[in-house]
């Protein structure tokens, strides 16, 4: 439970580090045991798609494949006991030499095949300079609800044969996959630029500002908040009602751009003094969407659309239910609509879209030379539209 990778300068930073700059990223989860356990790691380098590459760990690891993950602290005066595990990497055990897509992968009693969790993370160089141009999309339908992503990217330190071939760029938004943007290629090339100008390819939902919740004080609640009780052993947390927003005017309204942060009034320690609950979200809506389904997404499903988070409709009540257990903290949250046959949930059915919304575009540029063994990530840009 709360699986996170983080950078050490912040809570909810992207899961990014630089090769061999000295940084590191730290893994934290908790398990729901009494009992120490036998927890190992690895890290595995992946291609922009997330398929595992084509080399040998020593390929891109120093030291060792696998690490015991030794630092753990037992949770403190809190109704849900757990375990709080962490790991920081890389360390003199294991250190990745070769940028690109990685996934960190947990296992126990020494088996790789008993896998606990994955967490997806990111090693880059800086052989590219990006230089976003966000602007308003051409096609008058999406001019007042979605954002074009157009962007050129700078090659001039850096040598590039085949642009068309050799490079490979996803984007992004506020950390999300099923939404992601890949396979891009130069429309142009010109003067050592690359140019990803186009009508609709880089086009996304500009979606809504995120939900709030605060259950950082579980005796008088925070923002979002309906009752807080005590009740089988755990809190269980109500939110405020929540009401569909499509159709309905933009408004500003600072949030997180989904993510969140484990915190606890009064405790000194948010990793081992921070409580669980049962939160429950409640969403009237007039019938049943039978072509699809309704999911609770953010940073607190990890930007998946879980089955877990999944929502019930209760015809009898005329509404959208379901709860997660999660630690205390501060939650963005929003609730998206995915039809049967579409990968990606829309903002547009239930909490509008509009052009207007501050979202994180994150754009990460990949090389891989024919030469070269496994791809790059030669460029990181991250920035705020609006």
């Amino acid at each position: 439970h709360t699986v996170l990778i983080q950078n050490e300068e912040s809570q909810t930073t992207f899961p990014l580090i630089n090769i061999n700059d000295g940084k590191q990223l730290t893994l934290r989860f908790d398990d729901f045991s009494n009992e120490v356990k036998d927890y190992s790691y690895t890290l595995v380098h992946c291609d922009d798609k997330w398929n595992q590459s084509d080399i040998f760990p020593n390929d891109y690891l120093d030291g060792f494949e696998e690490e015991q993950i030794t630092t753990y602290d037992y949770s403190v005066n809190t109704a849900v006991d757990y375990i709080h595990y962490s790991i920081s990497f890389p360390n003199n055990n294991i250190k990745p030499t070769q940028s690109g897509n990685y996934i960190l992968l947990v296992f126990e009693n020494f088996d790789r095949t008993d896998i606990v969790l994955t967490q997806k993370f990111f090693i880059a160089e800086t052989k590219v300079e990006i230089i976003p141009q966000p602007t308003t999309p051409i096609d008058f339908d999406h001019r007042y609800t979605h954002q074009e992503i157009d962007f050129k990217v700078s090659y001039s330190i850096f040598h590039i044969d085949d642009p068309f071939n050799e490079v490979r760029v996803v984007i992004l938004q506020n950390n999300r996959y099923d939404n992601a943007l890949s396979d891009l290629k130069p429309k142009f090339v010109k003067d050592k630029e690359l140019i990803y100008n186009f009508d609709t390819e880089t086009v996304f939902e500009g979606g809504n500002e995120y939900r709030i919740f605060d259950n950082r004080d579980l005796n008088i609640g925070g923002q979002g908040i309906e009752q807080i009780v005590y009740s089988d052993s755990i809190y269980q947390t109500i939110l405020t009602l929540d009401h569909k927003r499509a159709y309905k005017k933009y408004t500003t309204q600072f949030d997180h751009n989904g993510n969140f942060y484990i915190a606890a009034n009064l405790n000194r320690s948010p990793y081992t003094e921070a409580d669980y609950t049962n939160v429950y979200f409640r969403l009237p809506y007039p019938r049943e969407l039978t072509t699809g389904n309704v999911y609770i997404n953010g940073g607190l499903t990890n930007n998946e659309l879980k089955l877990d988070a999944r929502m019930q409709y209760k015809d009898s009540l005329k509404m959208y239910e379901t709860n997660l257990l999660l630690k205390q903290g501060v939650y963005d949250y929003t609730y998206l609509f995915k039809k049967a046959d579409e990968k990606q949930g829309k903002w547009e059915t239930l909490e509008g879209s509009h052009y207007q919304t501050e979202n994180i575009y994150t754009i990460l540029v990949y090389y891989q030379s024919f030469s070269d063994n496994a791809q790059k990530l030669i460029g990181v840009k991250r920035f705020i539209y609006q």
